[in-house]
């Protein structure tokens, strides 16, 4: 009986953490559904040691379709947790930003988080995907992550 006492208390501060992954920041919104309906994202997270060979403990991923209004609303939140960063990758394309790659500052114990954002147009609509990462990688890192993948 303690030992599911136990283990349901690391399993509950182990997701309260990860779901708290990306507080204090303004996709936190976003994330917590509060711009685009959780019903009409996908949503795909991941903790734990399947990210240990990336130097990364949280994956979060949203991918949806919304309207020009809700996309211009989640540029806005994407570009107020650029803004003030040292280290950012912006692209912009008739007006609208299509990529980001930003380096978030740190968490108070000291991991680095990072917000991926691209989106492209279809039609009258937007196909955008949203991903937080946090762990000890560097911004150097992920880009040799990713290049790897592309090769």
């Amino acid at each position: 009986m303690m030992k599911r006492i136990l283990l349901f208390v690391i399993s509950a501060t182990l997701s309260l953490g990860s779901a708290m992954a990306q507080e204090g920041l303004y996709v936190e919104d976003l994330f917590e559904g509060r711009v685009v309906p959780q019903s009409q994202m996908k949503r795909s997270f991941i903790s734990g040691s399947s990210l240990k060979p990336y130097n990364l403990d949280t994956y979060k991923s949203l991918t949806f379709t919304v309207d020009e209004a809700t996309f211009h609303s989640v540029e806005i939140l994407i570009l107020n947790d650029a803004q003030g960063t040292e280290d950012q990758q912006l692209i912009y394309d008739e007006g609208h930003l299509v990529y980001a790659l930003v380096c978030l500052p740190p968490t108070h114990s000291g991991l680095n988080r990072f917000l991926c954002f691209q989106a492209a147009k279809a039609g009258r609509l937007w196909d955008t995907t949203v991903v937080y990462l946090r762990g000890v990688a560097s911004i150097g890192d992920l880009d040799k992550m990713f290049n790897k993948k592309r090769k």
